[in-house]
């Protein structure tokens, strides 16, 4: 798991690409909170599993 600036850098440039090229995203993670601000939609593994 990348450190806070890391994950912040990433953030930065894939917000960056996606506000300028339209482009979707599919992202799995362990990081609810970042994949809430990145993502539509959520899916939890355990949903899809049970």
């Amino acid at each position: 798991m990348p450190d806070t600036s890391t994950t912040a850098a990433l953030v930065a440039v894939v917000e960056s690409y996606r506000q300028d090229s339209g482009a979707g995203l599919l992202a799995m993670g362990h990081d609810h909170a970042l994949l809430k601000r990145w993502c539509d939609r959520t899916v939890h593994w355990s949903d899809i599993t049970s």
